[in-house]
């Protein structure tokens, strides 16, 4: 539309990357239908190298545009995909609303507990500002700032302060090789040394996986195993507040096909037993997937500073008794653990636990524009934090990876599908605007430095620049495209 507006050529319209599936030539653009339906592009005459059959001097060409021209026309592009996201997500909040943030736990002597906060609470604003993700509530908890929250309970609305207190050191330890699991109580113990040392962090620090672990505790009690998985966790500010993510209730539709569990539970079947353990929502259902997923002779638990906050030991037997109520009755259904981990990670399988919110009257338009700010917030503070080095690139996923994710949205609703796209949009709205050269926000550097000096720039260095660019492009999709591969596949 830009390059239109401005009367520069252009060559080409194009849905999609990679060969053409097929084209329809117009009178001076043809516009491409390509194989891979992530995203597209604008071919500009004089965009990369002067092009057969136009002198250096044809107005038509980008090159030959004014600066502010170059920058509206790169900076179009990913205007338009924040205006696309803007779109889809006032779509969104219209036809399906957005999820609740729920309180359904406050850990023991949080902060949470103490500024009064309850399960069942619905979170609608902090700050002043709504909130529409854990996510993004976390992100202002993690500043350390204090937060004054607007929370819905009964109906009723009330003020709670949060005060962000820093956290000890923590880890997940997952050992194997332990004897006896069943028997040993380590919940609320604290630690006196690990491999003869006091510093259980510094020696962790130094072990490998299969590496031989001697854990004492206050008590006395030693445990002996190998190291089979540790995770390590800084201090971080949090409040202790455990969010509402999923119930233990089977969705209407939710059930997977060609999987054994389909077979033996049936659309709202609430879980409320799974050998022996009570399971009265998410978090319960949670605890006893990280037990189902343990080995014989495995043990995983959580520390804080010395302190073990949470154990999981395994079930002694492969088959779960699991008791469901349906329809007013108490039903046993018996799985192995395979058959159910199969069945219960499924996305779409288990209700949300609360109801979608929509916003009414001018809230409809202003709700959903602030959840797409949110979000292109978010995405520049993700791709810093990536090129700062406190993001993995393994987090980031390509073609390959979208289309696996779509595949898992799909299987939750078309509104996930809705949601999924908007992201994606918005996200290729931030990277188009980073200031690598090949693209937009590449072009956008040099336009900003021609209407600063009021100098061009040689066609023939921006195109070898561009060239670079592109190259690193390239070379970072290849290295996307495997992590995709080996992630998901």
């Amino acid at each position: 539309m830009f390059a239109k507006i401005f009367k520069t050529r252009v060559e080409e319209f194009s849905i999609g990357f990679g060969p053409a599936l097929f084209k329809i030539p117009g009178k001076e653009t043809t516009f491409r239908f390509n194989i891979v339906p992530l995203g597209g592009y604008v071919r500009l005459a004089g965009e990369e190298v002067l092009e057969e059959g136009y002198e250096d001097t044809d107005p038509a060409l980008f090159y030959n545009k004014k600066p502010f021209q170059k920058f509206l026309i790169a900076f179009a592009g990913p205007l338009f995909s924040f205006l696309l996201g803007y779109f889809l997500f006032v779509g969104i909040a219209g036809a399906y609303g957005f999820p609740e943030v729920m309180v359904e736990r406050v850990g023991r002597d949080s902060i949470a507990l103490q500024a009064g906060l309850e399960p069942g609470d619905i979170i609608k604003k902090a700050n002043g500002d709504y909130v529409f993700n854990p996510s993004i509530l976390e992100l202002e908890i993690a500043s350390g700032k204090p937060l004054e929250l607007t929370v819905i309970r009964n109906g009723e609305e009330v003020n709670v302060t949060l005060n962000p207190e820093l956290t000890n050191e923590r880890a997940i330890f997952t050992l194997q090789g332990i004897e006896d699991t069943e028997f040993l109580t380590l919940k609320n113990k604290e630690i006196v040394s690990l491999n003869g040392e006091e510093d259980l962090y510094i020696v962790m620090s130094r072990l490998e996986s299969g590496d031989p672990i001697e854990i004492q505790l206050e008590d006395g009690t030693i445990i002996e195993g190998k190291l089979s998985q540790y995770s390590y966790f800084p201090p971080t500010y949090e409040t202790g507040i455990v969010y509402a993510t999923f119930s233990n209730v089977i969705a209407e539709g939710g059930l997977p096909h060609g999987n054994s569990g389909s077979n033996a539970f049936q659309p709202g079947d609430k879980i409320i037993e799974i050998n022996g353990v009570d399971i009265n929502n998410g978090s319960d259902l949670q605890n006893v997937i990280y037990r189902t997923q343990l080995n014989t002779g495995e043990l995983m638990f959580a520390v804080s500073g010395k302190e073990i906050i949470n154990e999981y030991k395994p079930f002694k037997d492969n088959t779960l008794e699991v008791l469901v109520e349906r329809n007013g009755q108490t039903i046993i259904i018996n799985l192995s653990k395979e058959e159910f981990l199969d069945f219960i990670v499924q996305p779409g399988v288990l209700e949300a636990p609360y109801e979608n919110w929509h916003p009414k009257g001018v809230e409809a338009l202003t709700v959903p524009i602030q959840w797409a700010n949110n979000l292109i917030s978010l995405t520049f503070r993700s791709f810093g934090q990536l090129f700062t080095g406190r993001m993995s690139a393994d987090q980031i996923a390509g073609p390959v990876g979208a289309a696996a994710i779509i595949g898992q949205a799909a299987m939750v609703g078309f509104d996930a599908i809705l949601n999924l796209t908007a992201l994606i949009t918005i996200s290729l709205g931030v990277f188009n605007l980073i200031p690598i050269p090949g693209l937009d926000g590449g072009r956008i550097v040099f336009s900003i430095y021609e209407m600063i000096t009021r100098k061009r720039v040689s066609p023939k260095v921006e195109a070898i620049v561009n060239t670079i660019g592109f190259l690193f492009l390239i070379f970072l999709m290849i290295f996307v495209t495997y992590n995709d591969i080996m992630r998901f596949f």
